[in-house]
């Protein structure tokens, strides 16, 4: 049996009654190494993961992909030059890594990259407009989508991010409603959802929901989530959304919360194993992984996978 942080847990929910969503975790083979500040995607049966903050608090240009049939991570080639908070998406059959932050001085980068399976190698594409870290990236119509995060001077981003890989450019595209760094993004039946985050400040943590049409280049407004969170993640799972973990100053969250969007309600799940922040998610087989984070508030690694079958 694993140890479970000894450090302070934050669990919370508004004082709204949610339905509570069934299922259970169960832990995976570990990280080959704790990591934090990272990103996770599906390309083709297999979870993906890279940069990140390493156990010496300094930025990564490590990159692994876990097998889940074997239950095994492998390692596979560097990013170009480390990253840390920087989205990984996968658009088509191509695995995407976009911009994120570099250093201790956590300094936005524009840099897109994609990921060449066929010959384990990391290659440049058409850089971003402009700079940015702690942002979300999901995938529509064929199209990369890029929202939130701060740029350069700490400024907020709030311009929309499109890139069009037939063509090998991006466009600017309606801004986000609430600008906020360290968010999560993801995508359900062609509408990007932009989940929590918080204004610079991990004391000012939203509980915002927003979602994007590509389709009419348009922001609306959803319920907001049962719990303010920034430095979470989410990742669709049959038609939802999972968001998990987070974090304040003062502690980190164990928070697990669903969203359907066809009823535009939440549902409060089982919480994590283990509570963190700058973690990973994706969805794979019908069952969520959460990888990597942080045990407690700022700097902190984990090598924790965890599985929850709903």
């Amino acid at each position: 049996m694993r140890a479970r942080s000894t450090y302070p847990t934050l669990l919370l929910v508004a004082g709204t009654t949610f339905v509570r969503a069934d299922g259970r975790w169960s832990p995976a083979a570990r990280l080959p190494q704790p990591m934090q500040e990272l990103s996770a995607a599906v390309l083709h049966g297999r979870i993906y993961v890279a940069g990140g903050i390493d156990r010496a608090n300094r930025a990564s240009a490590a990159a692994f992909r876990y097998d889940p049939g074997a239950n095994r991570w492998e390692r596979i080639a560097d990013l170009p030059a480390p990253r840390h908070h920087m989205p990984l998406a996968v658009v088509g059959d191509t695995l995407y890594a976009v911009g994120g932050l570099t250093g201790e001085r956590f300094v936005p980068q524009n840099t897109l990259w994609l990921y060449r399976e066929d010959v384990n190698r990391w290659e440049p594409r058409a850089a971003l407009p402009a700079p940015r870290g702690a942002s979300g990236a999901a995938s529509v119509s064929g199209k990369l989508i890029v929202v939130g995060g701060w740029g350069l001077k700490r400024r907020l981003a709030e311009t929309t991010a499109i890139y069009d890989p037939a063509v090998d450019r991006w466009r600017d595209a309606a801004p986000i409603p609430t600008p906020r760094d360290h968010l999560a993004a993801t995508a359900v039946n062609g509408v990007v959802y932009a989940i929590g985050g918080r204004p610079l400040d991990p004391d000012r943590n939203y509980d915002v929901l927003e979602a994007y049409d590509p389709a009419t280049d348009r922001w609306t407004t959803r319920a907001a989530m049962p719990s303010r969170r920034g430095g979470l993640a989410a990742a669709a799972l049959d038609g939802t959304v999972h968001t998990v973990g987070g974090e304040s100053r003062s502690g980190v969250f164990a928070n697990h919360e669903v969203y359907d969007p066809v009823t535009d309600r939440w549902s409060v799940a089982p919480p994590l194993p283990l509570a963190r922040h700058g973690l990973a998610a994706a969805a794979l087989g019908g069952r969520l992984y959460v990888i990597g984070g942080g045990p407690r508030a700022g700097f902190a690694q984990t090598d924790f996978v965890d599985v929850f079958a709903p």
